[in-house]
C-alpha cells in the first residue's frame, strides 16, 4: 500500500516502510535533497541529515 506524499512550501512528509526496494528508494531520496539543499528528518531516531552530510 502506498501512502500520498504530503507537499508544502517548505517540506515534503513521505512515509517508508521496509522492503526489498527500500535501498533505491532512500538513495533517490537523498539524491534529490542534496540537489535542493533539503535537510532529511527521521521521526524515529530524532537525526536531521543536512545536504551532503553522512
Amino acid at each position: 500500500m502506498s501512502t500520498p506524499l504530503m507537499i508544502g512550501i517548505d517540506h515534503v512528509i513521505m512515509n517508508l516502510s521496509f522492503s526489498s526496494r527500500s535501498g533505491a528508494a532512500i538513495k533517490a531520496i537523498e539524491e534529490l535533497a542534496a540537489e535542493f539543499r533539503l535537510v532529511i528528518w527521521d521521526p524515529q531516531s530524532q537525526d536531521a541529515h543536512p545536504p551532503g552530510r553522512d
